[in-house]
């Protein structure tokens, strides 16, 4: 499916639409620019619909955990007066510019290549670029089932000028013929994924076109000694281990315990299952088939390490209905089993920082329960590791208004500051 200028095309429509792309594209940056007030109506009206429930059909459609939740907040950041706040929020050095003969201007045109995870809602990455005035190619992700056409659909509906602003291709990244013409349309590349698309993302973009990547990230949690006197805390950790499923890049992929004995991460794991459970029995798992396949991927990856001769795996499960924790010796933080099932190991914090510096670059979320003085210190540690976001246990993967995305102000790369000399 494809949208362009307004109207839906099939996918037939691929090649001869992608070679009058830069053309339109250009016509619109020398000619035309977004009412941007008039744009922060029409999205007010589209999370309107989102919180009436309007795309609910399509929304559930996508068999994920917690995803309700995730969409909800979505909506509420779209609010007009979020919205607002959010743009002053992250841009203040762009809006509030000294008297230096300076303005700012839209990069021109980004082009979105979009993620398949929750994590990011391709129709959002547009939305951003929107809002700072841009022209905007969106290459669907695979996964994709039509929402994020219907939901710019609709947009383009309430302000029809966005039809010369908005063209969404669903090609697959294999095509790389295609890709590089919407690569060439653009003045800039904004890539979600992981490695392995952001490298190839680099390898075929055109040498003067910047490319920002929004990569795959890590995120954990460090607890302190005193866990048994933090139930509370705790039970938050629990419940968004939970319902997230640990799929987002601000989920909770390791817990370290506060220790330099290994027996005590099976402590906490024995302590913890029971709250774990708690949540689970709350919020029931729903997607039962890729739950099943994570568990045979973990089970194919033992067998064929002791076929293979590897060493032993040392690894202590403690499994519940629909939950477990693996009590590890291997301080690397890595990713965890998803769907409620996390790694626990016992890591002291004068060994964090190097355990942490592994990961330099793909460290984002980290939180921390204890007391005040361990949390200091794990704060100021966390930091120095290149940790990005430091949140309460509940609130790991919770967005709230003006933040940094990975450190980054998001709106500040899809604008120019012009200098003019008077």
């Amino acid at each position: 499916m494809i949208l362009y200028k307004g109207k839906i095309y099939g996918t037939e429509k691929t090649v001869d639409l992608l070679e009058k792309l830069k053309n339109d594209v250009d016509e619109t940056l020398l000619n035309k620019s977004i009412d941007t007030e008039r744009l922060i109506a029409a999205v007010d009206e589209i999370s309107n619909r989102i919180s009436k429930g309007a795309y609910d059909k399509l929304i559930n459609e996508i068999d994920v955990d917690g995803l309700d939740e995730y969409v909800a907040a979505a909506a509420q950041m779209l609010h007009s007066d979020n919205l607002r706040l959010n743009i002053k929020a992250q841009t203040p050095h762009l809006t509030e510019l000294p008297d230096i003969n300076s303005y700012i201007a839209p990069v021109g045109a980004l082009f979105h290549i979009a993620a398949g995870n929750v994590d990011v809602l391709p129709a959002y990455s547009v939305l951003s670029g929107l809002v700072c005035g841009n022209v905007n190619i969106l290459k669907l992700p695979s996964q994709d089932n039509g929402i994020t056409v219907k939901i710019l659909s609709e947009l383009i509906k309430i302000m029809p000028e966005l039809s010369d602003f908005i063209y969404v291709f669903d090609t697959p990244s294999s095509d790389l013929p295609s890709m590089l013409k919407m690569a060439e349309a653009a003045d800039k590349i904004i890539v979600w994924g992981g490695d392995g698309a952001v490298a190839a993302v680099r390898r075929f973009a055109p040498p003067q076109i910047p490319v920002v990547s929004w990569g795959h990230k890590i995120s954990f949690a460090c607890i302190g000694s005193d866990y048994e006197k933090r139930a509370d805390e705790l039970y938050g950790l629990a419940e968004h281990i939970i319902k997230t499923s640990q799929l987002l890049c601000s989920s909770c992929q390791r817990i370290y315990i506060n220790s330099g004995k290994p027996e005590d991460a099976d402590g906490f794991c024995r302590f913890f299952l029971p709250i774990l459970q708690k949540a689970r029995d709350k919020y029931p798992l729903k997607d039962l088939g890729a739950a099943a396949e994570a568990t045979l991927l973990d089970l194919t990856a033992e067998t064929e390490g002791s076929i293979g001769g590897k060493p032993k795996n040392t690894a202590r499960k403690y499994a519940g209905k629909g939950c477990s924790l693996t009590a590890k010796d291997e301080k690397t933080l890595e990713i965890s089993g998803f769907f409620g099932s996390c790694d626990v190991t016992s890591c002291s914090l004068n060994e964090l920082f190097n355990v942490l510096r592994e990961k330099k670059g793909y460290l984002q979320t980290a939180t921390v329960i204890a007391d005040e003085k361990t949390r200091a210190e794990f704060e100021n540690i966390a930091v120095r590791a290149g940790v990005c976001r430091i949140t309460n246990p509940a609130d790991m993967s919770r967005a709230f208004l003006g933040e940094a995305h990975d450190g980054q102000f998001e709106l500040s790369n899809y604008v120019r500051i012009i200098n003019k000399e008077v």
